[in-house]
């Protein structure tokens, strides 16, 4: 014989939604931080290329 208890039940769902949200949360969170990183990588690469290109002009100039 199952037993119905509509407040346990109305406690495990609150529970799992909870758990979702925050379980959806972390791995948004986990994934922005991972592609924040690869761009700002980037934009040191480009950075770089730059400088590089520029002492170059200058060496070429001297």
């Amino acid at each position: 014989m199952k037993i119905y208890d509509k407040e346990m039940y109305q406690k495990e769902q609150w529970i799992k939604s909870t758990l979702l949200v925050v379980g959806v949360f972390i791995v948004g969170f986990i994934v922005g931080y991972f592609v924040h990183s690869f761009e700002k990588q980037e934009t040191i690469n480009a950075l770089e290329q730059n400088v590089y290109e520029m002492q170059q002009e200058l060496l070429v100039t001297e």
